[in-house]
């Protein structure tokens, strides 16, 4: 876009990188859900960087506030970062194989099973209320920077009794791994 001046077209003035970063922090602070809908994607690259514990926090926050079903609230997230504990995930889950150990954080989201009482609801209610928290923590992530991607729950048979002795009990809902985007 160029200004115009006396009838004729200028360039825009040359912006520094530290008011560039402040007019992109401005457009995501004002964007509207549906444009951080639109932005969402899955996004398995990252930079080499750590998410720090305060946005690591914000984002295992959502958790509280989605809806769930008659309001059990019975989904957590536990977050992994450390190297080894990684490395580990990316043999035992299988969406996350080749890739999940480069990701800064993966949370892994678990449901309670003894919060689905009725019937045979605790073979797909926890599910359910997984969707929610998974869509949420996909759009707060985008809304805080973050790129992610889903991993599903999917662990073979041989490894189920490892990871739930390494990792913890609960149903397994899946994993959410993210980072800060590589620059496109």
């Amino acid at each position: 876009m160029s200004d115009s001046v006396g009838g004729q077209a200028t360039e825009p003035a040359p912006q520094d990188v530290y008011q560039k970063r402040y007019i992109d922090h401005q457009h995501r602070k004002a964007a509207t859900l549906s444009q951080i809908m639109e932005e969402r994607h899955s996004e398995r690259m990252y930079l080499p960087k750590p998410v720090e514990p305060g946005t690591l926090s914000e984002l295992c926050g959502i958790v509280e506030s989605v809806p769930s079903s008659c309001a059990r609230r019975a989904v957590s997230v536990r977050v992994e970062s450390q190297r080894d504990r990684l490395a580990l995930l990316g043999g035992l889950l299988v969406g996350g194989v080749g890739w999940i150990h480069r990701a800064p954080a993966v949370l892994l989201i678990f449901a309670d099973p003894i919060a689905y009482k009725a019937g045979d609801e605790k073979n797909w209610m926890p599910y359910l209320d997984g969707g929610v928290v998974i869509e949420a923590l996909y759009l707060k992530a985008t809304e805080l920077g973050l790129s992610g991607c889903y991993v599903n729950p999917n662990i073979r048979p041989f490894n189920r009794a490892h990871f739930s002795n390494v990792f913890g009990d609960g149903v397994f809902l899946g994993a959410f791994a993210c980072g800060w985007p590589r620059p496109k």
